[in-house]
């Protein structure tokens, strides 16, 4: 039984292995220019970057040297950056049809996003008409602007007082009072300060918790097993998330 096992699980691993091999070597789509690109890990030895504010500089320095339009892989998965504004103004403007679609995110993403059901992620289609239609029309549309005026008013007035009462610091109180604006604007009601504070608190969390979550999505498969923990992490944060929005 064990020789059986370990004949059938050997072949498995090592075709899963050597089929992102193939990809990379082999690739099926003729790509434009760029850095030369380790397997499974991209061209992540080459950037060294934390954040894409320092991504800048070097894109500048590979589109110097490979021309406006530069492939970069980020682990298995190929990025197109272009430079030139011509150039971006054919493909996101005379062929936005061809490009207005999203790729597929990458897993945690995927699933915190709960699987790209929102606007900066959701797939080019009904869901994502849906959701722009919403946002546009009825949120950042200019005619509402007027019927949001007592949200503002209350507002104000949270500020006024807790300026007055200077418990904390002046940056803190105005992010407070911005975050109560945007959660009367998403759910319509006005919250106790309680329920603000931890809808504050898990989306600070979550936001300032993605790049820790980047390693999972290198290896998705394998890594649930090597990076257990740290899935559970992303389940739990997940589940606090949902936990304190879904009652709303």
């Amino acid at each position: 039984m064990e020789n059986w096992v370990f004949f059938f699980l050997v072949p498995l691993c090592t075709a899963y292995l050597l089929k992102p091999l193939h990809d990379f070597f082999f690739p099926k789509l003729k790509l434009p220019p760029g850095p030369a690109a380790f397997p499974f890990i991209g061209n992540l030895v080459w950037l060294r970057t934390s954040s894409f504010s320092d991504l800048e500089p070097v894109l500048r320095q590979f589109h110097a040297k490979y021309g406006p339009i530069l492939t970069l892989r980020f682990g298995l998965r190929p990025t197109i950056f272009i430079s030139d504004n011509s150039l971006a103004y054919q493909a996101l403007v005379q062929n936005g049809a061809v490009f207005a679609d999203r790729p597929m995110d990458m897993p945690a993403s995927r699933f915190l996003s709960c699987n790209q059901h929102n606007i900066s992620s959701a797939f080019y289609g009904p869901t994502w008409r849906h959701l722009r239609r919403n946002l546009a029309a009825e949120i950042l549309h200019p005619s509402r602007l007027r019927s949001y005026s007592p949200a503002r008013k209350w507002v104000l007035e949270i500020l006024t007082s807790r300026l007055q009462a200077g418990s904390e610091s002046v940056m803190d109180n105005f992010q407070y009072a911005m975050f109560c604006l945007l959660v009367l604007m998403c759910f319509g009601d006005k919250l106790e300060e309680k329920q603000i504070q931890e809808i504050e608190t898990i989306q600070r969390r979550r936001l300032l918790s993605l790049s820790r979550f980047n390693v999972l999505n290198l290896w998705p498969n394998v890594g649930k097993f090597l990076f257990r923990n740290r899935w559970n992490e992303l389940y739990k944060l997940r589940k606090n998330h949902e936990d304190i929005l879904l009652p709303l």
